[in-house]
């Protein structure tokens, strides 16, 4: 029916949730869980993905409906199950993990120093004493671990389990369909998956954007630019909600505009096509609240439906004219996800340190600046960008201390802070003194690392007297060639530096040792972008969001105002048309709340 309407179609392989009959005569293909419950069946994304059972099913499957709907020219793209993600804890995995584990280590003396099982008694002498650290082992309360050398590689282990499923799935359809992408959706800065690792399989990327009502727009937008860097490439906005979603704990509709202006935020940070879930609302379970195309009245006379339709009219409008355009960014922020699970695998110093919370912490000052960012992986080619920070640089692998001592040394300015430098890629610590392979380059010693509970702060007083509260983590610092910008103001450690700049070849590294109120850290990060010379991509923007993307001929930009009040369009893009109505802005124009305007410039 879709081919003869002349759709273009993205077609799922629908491998993500086991059936009954097979869970009924296949009981192992269920997971086990973190507490070390077998599953029966129900729910989705509930296979093992080590199961020879479901692998063997989702093959045939995937290979059937290539089969069948491979050589159809509507077929526009291959989707691969659904936001894969969970975690297996079976025997199926157990015996899997310990392979995976062989393949690595090689001997059981290299796991036991990786893991340095001479803890608590722990030396293993067979591999097959090796079992899967959930709650029945290493696990504990609170997905913490005992021992985070064996949780981090269970991660890893996990993620590239689901991958070969991927990979099967994908290969499966190469045999009957050799050209149409293929991709599968991810979910933002999801946990469970290492996302750059899986990019290099995938032939495009596609994520499910569903920001929380309180989400700052900063946030989401922190998402987009890590997902277009996956591949380094425009992605798919492969599901978003035209109103409202169901699964949160409180979900506002949409307001008018608001719909339009994400999808726009989408595009202007890298998406090259926008889709939505779910065309109707279903009529029952537990996503017959979630928002739709068309409610449950099925009419199309609603709100909802008149603003979907104004945007596809708009972007049908558009046609090809931003497909393929580049985002261009002079700073890059390390994203990581071994740093992601390592960190927080970390039985102290501190609960309330969160991974995704201390990338945003730095996304935010760029973002409200207007200054492009790329979330980069730790091994990306640093010459890129002007500014690399490195947040929370817990783990240091091998070879990333050399990338960004080069980086700095040819004239890059580089931004650590406090957590980096401490482990190396098995969870143990760099002995002599933190922040363990970037002292040299930093110029400081961190001799303790003071952990505040959260009704505890203390203050960071800059040279010309600025002060700014500081709380969490605070580090005791000695200056080791670097030059002190603020130092602590209370407790016994007063007088010591808090925030240091250290000159090391032609470039610079700034060392933040606390977690600052943000008039501190963006008085800090503003000093890091005049060093660089990092420019905003517009400077008469005031409160506004602007992105540019890049053509060989020509540039265009994003403009969207997502503040309560109307603001001016910049002046520097009057005389410019906007490409969605057609008119020249004029002197005086402004941006209601949700209103987006496209500028060409060329």
């Amino acid at each position: 029916m879709l081919s003869r309407e002349n759709y273009d179609i993205v077609l799922a392989t629908s491998t993500a949730a086991v059936p009954a009959w097979m869970a009924k005569r296949y009981p192992e293909v269920e997971r086990t869980d973190f507490e070390g419950r077998h599953h029966k069946f129900g729910q989705r994304h509930n296979a093992c993905p080590n199961s020879p059972v479901y692998q063997k099913y989702a093959k045939a499957l995937a290979s059937k409906l290539a089969e069948r709907y491979g050589e159809n020219d509507h077929v526009t793209c291959w989707h691969i199950n659904n936001e894969y993600g969970g975690i297996c804890y079976c025997e199926n995995c157990e015996k899997a993990f310990r392979v995976w584990l062989q393949k690595k280590y090689k001997t059981v003396e290299a796991l036991n120093k990786a893991w340095n099982l001479e803890f608590w008694g722990h030396t293993i002498y067979d591999w097959d004493e090796i079992v899967p650290p959930n709650l029945l082992s290493e696990g504990q309360p609170g997905d913490r671990t005992a021992f985070a050398g064996i949780s981090l590689d269970y991660n890893r282990f996990n993620s590239d389990s689901m991958l070969e499923n991927y990979k099967m799935e994908r290969d499966a359809i190469r045999e009957f369909d050799p050209d149409t992408p293929i991709t599968t959706n991810f979910m933002e800065m999801f946990k469970g998956l290492d996302y750059f690792k899986w990019a290099k399989e995938m032939d495009l990327v596609s994520w499910d954007c569903y920001p929380a009502y309180n989400a700052p727009i900063s946030y989401t937008a922190m998402a987009h630019d890590l997902i277009r860097v996956l591949k380094d490439a425009p992605f798919m906005l492969m599901e978003q909600s035209p109103s409202q979603t169901n699964w949160r704990e409180y979900n506002p509709l949409k307001r008018p505009g608001q719909m339009r202006a994400q999808s726009y935020l989408a595009l202007a940070h890298g998406a090259d096509t926008i889709q939505f879930f779910q065309l109707r609302r279903s009529v029952g379970a537990s996503e017959k609240f979630h928002g739709a195309v068309i409610s449950h009245a099925g009419t199309e006379d609603t709100r909802v439906f008149r603003e979907v339709k104004q945007l596809g009219e708009e972007l049908e409008k558009l046609g090809n004219t931003t497909l393929g355009t580049r985002n261009e960014t002079e700073v890059g922020i390390i994203f990581d996800w071994d740093n992601f699970w390592a960190l927080e695998y970390s039985t102290g110093p501190t609960i309330d340190l969160k991974y995704v919370d201390s990338m945003h912490t730095y996304y935010r000052f760029f973002h409200e600046r207007n200054i492009g960012v790329s979330m980069i992986p730790w091994d990306a080619d640093f010459g890129k960008y002007k500014v690399i920070v490195a947040p929370v640089l817990y783990m240091v692998k091998e070879g990333m201390k050399e990338s960004l001592e080069a980086f700095v040394q040819n004239g890059g300015v580089l931004i650590t802070t406090y957590m980096s430098g401490i482990v190396n890629d098995t969870d143990n610590v760099y002995l002599g003194g933190y922040p363990g392979p970037l002292r040299e380059m930093a110029g400081v010693w961190v001799e303790e690392i003071d952990a505040l509970p959260p009704e505890w702060t203390n203050e960071v007083i800059f040279t010309d007297g600025t002060k700014a509260v500081c709380g969490m983590l605070c580090d005791l610092m000695h200056l080791e060639g670097a030059e002190s910008l603020a130092e602590y103001g209370r407790d016994f450690y007063a007088g010591m530096p808090a925030v240091t700049k250290n000159s090391y070849g032609q470039g610079t590294v700034y060392y933040i040792g606390t977690q600052m109120a943000e008039a501190g850290l963006d008085r800090v990060l503003a000093m890091a972008m005049q060093d660089a010379g990092v420019t905003p991509v517009l400077a008469d923007a005031d409160g506004l969001s602007v992105t540019c993307r890049k053509a060989e001929d020509c540039s265009y930009y994003f403009v969207m105002n997502f503040k309560d009040e109307a603001l001016d369009v910049p002046p520097s893009l009057v005389g410019k048309e906007d490409i969605l109505t057609g008119k020249i802005v004029e002197m005086g124009d402004q941006l209601a709340k949700y209103d987006v305007k496209i500028i060409l410039v060329q």
